[in-house]
């Protein structure tokens, strides 16, 4: 019988280890507390997995799930020091990738009527965190939604309140989303989190537009310019930046994996200026519990120079496709740019 985690600590107890994180005081048991909070998700998370592989088993879709890393927690924490961390509603993520706009649009709709008593937040406002109606100003688009675990079996009980988070992308807007992430992890910027390079943050809105334009047509984040002045935009920005070139001369080399179900990835950082290929390393587990105490160690041994995540997935190809820039694969996104672009 499988054992999962569950919370130890009031959400009050949990706010305050939070709060010392961010403000850079901690103490061990703050981390602790941190810790069981972020494993305490695990069990709503294979929750939802199941119940949109079940919905998506007959339309074509990708399903993957996460939980989010100690390190991201910690750097949330200190960005919003309003935050509480027992409202963080990332922790647990699944993300769904769609052919269509169409196809994402009718899924999330029939997901809304969904039979079963998890609280969709913000439900009252249907656009809070539709990116595809109110792109971000940094490019990104998608859909994302929040559901509030809330179960009345015995058995259940325990975990409601948590968060989890729903990610619904296209192929189109996953390209691009994977493409942000990698150039973080090759790179000494962080464009996901608006940090770094000018150009390098403004190439990837430009680069938005393309695609929105080319292949959904619709407008991202620049939707006064003209087609030739985001090319333009978008080539001047390379000049400097030279992303493009990084991203093709990258390949991430994949040996022997025996896959299973609950995955620990461990991706080691790489320079700009390193030509070398870099390997991803996979630990496979069936266990999710073992694959979460290892997850725990790695972390904790390359905080300082790899990103280490635990992902599950059906198929080792799903998880390639759902976790994308843990390959640092951008040949999706390289080629839609090309095509866009002539």
């Amino acid at each position: 019988m499988v054992n999962w985690v569950s919370p130890q600590f009031s959400k009050s107890r949990v706010n305050r280890a939070g709060k010392a994180i961010g403000e850079g005081k901690a103490s061990a048991q703050d981390i602790e507390i941190m810790e069981n909070w972020r494993a305490s998700h695990a069990y709503i998370l294979n929750t939802f997995q199941a119940t949109l592989r079940k919905r998506t088993r007959n339309i074509l879709a990708v399903v993957g799930t996460r939980l989010k890393r100690r390190a991201t927690i910690e750097n949330k924490v200190r960005r919003f020091p309003d935050m509480q961390l027992s409202r963080m509603h990332d922790i647990a993520g699944c993300r769904i990738i769609f052919e269509t706009i169409e196809e994402l649009l009718k899924f999330r709709n029939d997901l809304h009527g969904a039979r079963f008593n998890h609280k969709r937040r913000g439900a009252d406002n249907e656009e809070r965190w539709n990116y595809l109606v109110n792109p971000k100003p940094d490019g990104y688009r998608g859909i994302h939604e929040v559901y509030e675990y809330d179960v009345r079996s015995e058995g259940g009980k325990t975990w409601n309140g948590l968060n989890v988070e729903i990610q619904f992308r296209t192929y189109t807007q996953h390209a691009w989303s994977t493409a942000v992430e990698v150039a973080g992890l090759l790179t000494m910027n962080k464009p996901k989190f608006g940090q770094g390079s000018v150009e390098l943050i403004d190439q990837f809105r430009f680069a938005s537009e393309l695609l929105a334009r080319h292949f959904e047509g619709s407008t991202s984040c620049l939707p006064a310019l003209s087609l030739q002045q985001v090319k333009d935009g978008f080539n001047e920005c390379e000049q400097k930046t030279r992303i493009i070139g990084l991203f093709r001369s990258v390949n991430t080399k994949v040996v022997d994996i025996d896959f299973k179900k609950n995955n620990v990835l461990v991706f080691p950082y790489v320079k700009v200026e390193d030509e070398n290929t870099s390997d991803l390393e996979v630990h496979p587990f069936d266990n999710v519990f073992r694959a979460i105490d290892r997850y725990n160690n790695l972390e904790e041994k390359f905080s300082e120079v790899a990103d280490v995540v635990l992902v599950r997935a059906d198929s080792f190809d799903n998880m390639r496709v759902t976790f994308r820039n843990y390959f640092a694969d951008t040949t999706d996104f390289v080629s839609m740019l090309e095509e866009a672009l002539a």
